[in-house]
């Protein structure tokens, strides 16, 4: 059982939202005999100094408060200490995809039921080497999701939109504003399964199932499997994204002609400098190293 816990809060997660409804959340913890250790944020990437903060603070689990990008954040801080406590997280953010594969996104009350319960899964780790905005090579860590491309491109619209558009629409909109763009990127993709050159609409390497605040884009993902789900499509028109990505929604876009989908524990992105997105977040440019990490964080997951 976990009585005591530091949550790392990003009140401007989902425009806002988590720092409106974060009062309500740290009461249902309270209620459920939970001792709480609060660090706010105050401005992007700081989440990661102050999850190695709380985590040497004696807690007995550190759980972000906000997003997907919260999420990779906080993750990106206790990987550092090589996991001293469990993970945990309350979605309260924009998308919440990694909440999504262990079913609990749309439920606060399952989520502190697990944080109470305190039951851990090893999940898996994508290690990410890549070029970060100033040219210099970083690595960056994910439980989730990497993308090129689309992904990248509707990621980076969505965070630096303005106006009233909020959660699923704000990503509707950018979605729309990339199909209408059409603009595959030309990438080579080397694997120890084999190599692939050509112009892609969108690249995924996953841990978790889903992307874009629901969009299912890996099915057959298992989030400890010892693999990533490696997914490339080729040059679609304007016409077969729109009709696929309903299918995307679903999980039952893999059949496609135009879809490739590999299991690997590695994956190197070459040729061009092209946008990369990481949970929520653009974070740089390829080239790209990915390398899968298994079973490497003890996550908070439910029974």
């Amino acid at each position: 059982m976990i009585k005591n816990i530091g949550i790392v809060l990003n009140p401007t997660a989902g425009r806002g939202k988590a720092g409106r409804i974060f009062p309500q959340v740290l009461s249902m913890l309270h209620e459920a005999g939970i001792k709480t250790l609060v660090e706010i944020t105050e401005f992007p990437g700081q989440a990661t100094e102050l999850a190695v903060r709380l985590a040497k603070n004696g807690v007995d689990a550190v759980v972000s408060a906000g997003g997907d990008g919260t999420v990779n954040e906080v993750l990106n801080g206790l990987v550092q200490l090589d996991f001293p406590v469990p993970m945990g997280a309350l979605g309260i953010g924009t998308g919440n995809d990694f909440l999504k594969s262990a079913g609990t996104a749309k439920d606060l009350t399952k989520q502190v039921d697990v944080i109470k319960l305190g039951q851990t899964r090893l999940i898996d780790l994508m290690r990410i080497t890549y070029c970060d905005f100033e040219g210099k090579t970083a690595v960056r860590y994910s439980v989730n999701d990497f993308g090129v491309g689309f992904p990248a491109k509707v990621s980076f619209r969505v965070n630096n939109m303005k106006g009233a558009l909020k959660g699923a629409w704000s990503y509707a909109a950018a979605v729309v504003t990339e199909i209408r763009l059409n603009k595959p990127v030309h990438l080579k993709l080397e694997t120890p399964e084999g190599s692939f050159k050509g112009f892609y609409n969108m690249l995924f390497a996953m841990i978790g199932q889903y992307v874009g605040g629901g969009i299912k884009i890996a099915p057959m993902a298992v989030v400890d499997d010892g693999y990533m789900d490696v997914l490339f499509v080729e040059q679609l028109t304007r016409w077969e994204t729109l009709k696929l990505l309903p299918k995307a929604f679903k999980g039952t876009h893999l059949p496609h002609p135009k879809v490739t989908h590999i299991k690997t524990r590695e994956l190197s992105v070459n040729d061009t400098q092209e946008l990369v997105y990481v949970q929520g977040e653009v974070i740089g440019f390829t080239p790209a190293h990915i390398e899968l990490l298994h079973q490497k964080v003890p996550f908070l997951w439910p029974s």
